[in-house]
C-alpha cells in the first residue's frame, strides 16, 4: 500500500547532539539564504536590478576590504636613473630604469632593495598581469617609453624619471598591489628574466568579451560608479581630440619655421648693400629655430602629458567594463539559484519522488548558492574598491592636468622671452640703418644707443608697471639663448652692449638689495 505522505529525507526532527549544533546552524542559515532570494524576488524591482540587502553588504565589504581597514603595510620606491642601451630602436622602446625599494611588506625576501634594474619590456608584463588580476582596482598605465624631447639628451632623461616616479607613487598607494606576490617577484627577480609566475584569472577576455560589451549595461544602483564610465569616456574622447589639434599646429608650426628660415636667408643674400640686412637675416633664423623649439616643447610638454590621461581613462572604462561583466553574472546566477531551488522544491514534493533526485537536486541548489554568494562578494569587494579609487584618480587627475599646464605655460613663456631678447638685439640696427634713415625719417632722434633696447631686466619688464624683482641668473637665463655663440660668429655684437648694461646692473647692487632679491621667488 502507497503513502499518501510524500517521502522526506530531512524530518523534522530536532538534534540535540551539542556537538552538532554549529554545523545545524550553519545549514539553516544556507537554506535560509535560497528564501529570503525568493521573498526578495517577489517585490516590484527593476528587471536588472542586482539584489542586495544594504546592512550585509556593509558588513561583507568590511571583511572583504580588510587591506584598506588594516593599511599598515608600506613600500617606498625611488627612481634613481634611467638608462637607454643597444641599438637605436632598442634605446627609444626598451628604457631601463633603476630604482631603490624600501618595504616593510613580508612577501618581499628583504627590507631593501638597491639599484633594481627593470626593462621596460618587464614593466608590460607586470602591467598586464595587475590589469588581469586584480580587476577591482584600477592599476596605473605605464608612462611611454620616450618623450617627444628626443632620447639621449637631459629633458628627455629628467621627464621620464618624473614620469616613472609618478607611476611608482601611484601603484604604491594601493594595497592590493603591494600585498601581490607576482610584485614582489617583479621586485626581487634579476634583470630581463622576469615573467609573470601566476596566470590571471579575473579578466574575460577574447570573444567572450567583445560580444558582452555590445549588451546594454545592467541597471547599477551605486551612483557614483555609473556616472563615472561616461565621465571617463567623455575626458577619452575630448584629450584625444585635443592631441589631433596639437599635432595639426605642430605640423602648421613646422612649416611656418621653414617659411622663417626661408625669409631670413633672402634678407643674408643681400649683405652686399649693407651689413645690416645680413645680421637681420641670421636673427630671422635665430627665430625660426626658436619657434621649432618652442613646437617641439608643446608635445612634449602638453601631448605627452595629455597622452597619459589618454591611456588612463581607457583602461579605468575597461574595468569598469569588467564590473559590469561582473553584474551580468551575478544577475545569471541569482536566477540560477531561483530555478534551482523551484527544482529541489518541486522533487521534495512529488508523491513519488526518488531520493537519488532530490538530493541531486539540493546538491545543485547548494552549488548555485555557493556560486552566487562567491560573485555577490566579488561584486561588493570591487565595488567598494572602485568607490574609493574613483576618489583617488579624479584627484590625480586634477593634479595631473594643472601640472602639466603649468609645465606647458612655464616653458612656452621662457621660449617667447627668449625670442623677444633676441629680436631687441636688432632693434637698435634696424632705427639706426643709415645716418639719414631709421628715426629720422619720423621726426625722431635716438637719445641713447646703449640700455635702452632691454625690456627684460633684474627690475622686472619695461612693458608694465608692476616692478618685479628677478635674480641675475633668472634674467641671464632669458636674454641669452642656444644661438648666442652662432650669432657672435656672424657679427651680431649686440650681445655686448645688453652684457654691459646686465654688468652695470650687477654694480648697482649693494647688500641690501641682494638680501631683498634673495627673499623674493622667481617669476
Amino acid at each position: 500500500m502507497t503513502s499518501t505522505i510524500p517521502y522526506d529525507p530531512f524530518p523534522e526532527e530536532e538534534d540535540n547532539n551539542p556537538f552538532s549544533q554549529h554545523e545545524r546552524e550553519q545549514e539553516i542559515q544556507q537554506e535560509s539564504t535560497p528564501v529570503q532570494q525568493d521573498v526578495d524576488d517577489n517585490q516590484p524591482h527593476s528587471e536588472n536590478v542586482v539584489n542586495t540587502d544594504d546592512h550585509s553588504k556593509k558588513e561583507e565589504t568590511k571583511i572583504a576590504m580588510k587591506e584598506r581597514i588594516n593599511n599598515k603595510l608600506k613600500i617606498v620606491i625611488k627612481v634613481t636613473d634611467v638608462e637607454r642601451i643597444g641599438k637605436m630602436a632598442e634605446k627609444r622602446e626598451n628604457p631601463i630604469v633603476v630604482f631603490d625599494v624600501s618595504t616593510n611588506v613580508r612577501t618581499f625576501r628583504s627590507s631593501t632593495y638597491k639599484k633594481r634594474r627593470k626593462s621596460y619590456d618587464e614593466f608590460k608584463q607586470i602591467f598586464k598581469f595587475l590589469k588581469g588580476e586584480l580587476i577591482e582596482s584600477f592599476i596605473p598605465t605605464l608612462p611611454i617609453q620616450y618623450t617627444n624631447f628626443g632620447i639621449i639628451n637631459t629633458e628627455d632623461h629628467d621627464k621620464m624619471i618624473k614620469n616613472f616616479q609618478e607611476w611608482f607613487d601611484r601603484v604604491t598607494m594601493d594595497p592590493l598591489v603591494v600585498r601581490n606576490q607576482e610584485f614582489a617577484y617583479f621586485i626581487e627577480s634579476d634583470f630581463g628574466t622576469y615573467v609573470p609566475i601566476n596566470k590571471p584569472t579575473g579578466q574575460i577576455t577574447g570573444l567572450k568579451r567583445r560580444t558582452l560589451k555590445q549588451l546594454a549595461p545592467p541597471y547599477d544602483s551605486v551612483t557614483d560608479l555609473a556616472e563615472f564610465r561616461p565621465l571617463v569616456k567623455s575626458i577619452y574622447l575630448l584629450c584625444q581630440d585635443i592631441q589631433e589639434k596639437l599635432l595639426r599646429s605642430n605640423k602648421t608650426k613646422k612649416a611656418m619655421v621653414r617659411q622663417e628660415h626661408a625669409f631670413g636667408q633672402g634678407f643674408i643674400q643681400l649683405d652686399e648693400h649693407n651689413n645690416l640686412y645680413k645680421r637681420f637675416g641670421k636673427m630671422l633664423k635665430a627665430i625660426g629655430d626658436v619657434d621649432s623649439i618652442i613646437a617641439t616643447m608643446d608635445m612634449a610638454t602638453l601631448y605627452d602629458g595629455i597622452q597619459w590621461i589618454v591611456t588612463d581613462t581607457y583602461m579605468i572604462k575597461e574595468a569598469l567594463t569588467d564590473r559590469h561583466l561582473v553584474m551580468r553574472e551575478l544577475l545569471q546566477a541569482q536566477q540560477n539559484t531561483k530555478l534551482k531551488k523551484d527544482q529541489a522544491t518541486k522533487s521534495r514534493t512529488k508523491r513519488d519522488s526518488n531520493p537519488l533526485k532530490v538530493g541531486e537536486a539540493i546538491e545543485n541548489l547548494e552549488v548555485a548558492s555557493a556560486k552566487e554568494e562567491e560573485l555577490t562578494t566579488q561584486y561588493e569587494r570591487i565595488t567598494e574598491n572602485m568607490s574609493i579609487e574613483r576618489k583617488e584618480w579624479l584627484e590625480w587627475y586634477d593634479s595631473w592636468v594643472k601640472k602639466t599646464i603649468k609645465e606647458y605655460s612655464l616653458k612656452k613663456i621662457e621660449y617667447e622671452r627668449k625670442k623677444l631678447a633676441l629680436l631687441e638685439r636688432v632693434r637698435s640696427d634696424v632705427r639706426r640703418a643709415d645716418e639719414r634713415g631709421g628715426l629720422s625719417r619720423l621726426g625722431r632722434d635716438v637719445t641713447s644707443t646703449k640700455g635702452s633696447d632691454v625690456s627684460q631686466s633684474v627690475e622686472g619688464d619695461s612693458w608694465t608697471g608692476e616692478i618685479r624683482h628677478r635674480s641675475i641668473d633668472e634674467v641671464e637665463r632669458v636674454t641669452h639663448t642656444e644661438f648666442d655663440k652662432t650669432l657672435e660668429e656672424d657679427g651680431l655684437d649686440d650681445l655686448e652692449s645688453t652684457s654691459k648694461v646686465q654688468e652695470g646692473q650687477k654694480d648697482l647692487l649693494d647688500a641690501r638689495n641682494a638680501a631683498s632679491l634673495l627673499g623674493i621667488t622667481s617669476f
